[in-house]
């Protein structure tokens, strides 16, 4: 299996099911089950932006296996509970299809990344966007699996914590890849002295156990970046 072709996959399913998936969108999609029009244009969207990834037209037949199996998965989730053992369940799932379409497709055809891209830059592209929504997504689902009880939200709708936990992965996605380690470091001990001036003992755990999945998703994403070639 080619997989420069897989990771192409990877990038446009995190676009389609991330980047242009709104709470409000997956909200309706649990609460109205075959009644919401989003699980049909989301579908969609999933077998173009695979379609559009593998940049040849025959792969057509692919890219619509991927769409079709991704709106049976999705719909299939809205009848389960909304928590992080279902959602990794249901991205497992899609990048099992997206994997055995990928190694179909290559095995019957010879395939090559479009304009010579490095295989290296796509997989920095899925690691940067997966350290954004997804780690979000992830980590407040964990959260909650744990009980670790979240702080009073404020009222405005600017939520700082998610602002602060993505460029806290985005630098520490970008120490790992120029392996300055003592970078990640101060990093991390600057973040624990300002969190654990706080008095608040309930949303100090909090933020730390949220730190701490922060940096293994980031750290993670890094080292899956460095072992492609």
């Amino acid at each position: 299996m080619n997989i420069g072709l897989l990771l192409n996959l990877l990038l446009a399913h995190l676009i389609g099911d991330f980047a242009l998936q709104t709470s409000k969108s997956c909200e309706d999609k649990r609460d109205k089950k075959w009644g919401s029009v989003y699980h049909y244009c989301h579908a969609v969207i999933v077998f173009a932006l695979a379609w559009l990834a593998s940049w040849d037209w025959a792969f057509w037949w692919c890219a619509l296996v991927i769409g079709v199996t991704h709106f049976a998965i999705d719909m299939w989730k809205s009848y389960r509970e909304d928590n992080v053992i279902w959602f990794t369940v249901d991205q497992l799932l899609h990048v099992a299809v997206m994997a055995g379409a990928a190694w179909l497709w290559c095995s019957m055809n010879d395939w090559s990344m479009p304009f010579d891209i490095p295989v290296k830059y796509v997989a920095l592209a899925i690691a940067i966007i997966v350290c954004w929504k997804p780690a979000n997504i992830f980590i407040k689902l964990m959260l909650k699996h744990y009980s670790v009880n979240m702080p009073e939200e404020k009222s405005s709708g600017f939520n700082a914590g998610s602002l602060i936990g993505d460029i806290e992965r985005w630098l520490i996605l970008a120490f790992v890849l120029m392996q300055h380690y003592e970078a990640l470091g101060l990093l991390i001990a600057a973040k624990s002295i300002i969190r654990f001036s706080e008095k608040d003992t309930e949303k100090t755990e909090y933020v730390l156990a949220g730190t701490l999945m922060s940096i293994f998703i980031a750290v993670l994403a890094g080292m899956m970046v460095m072992m492609v070639e």
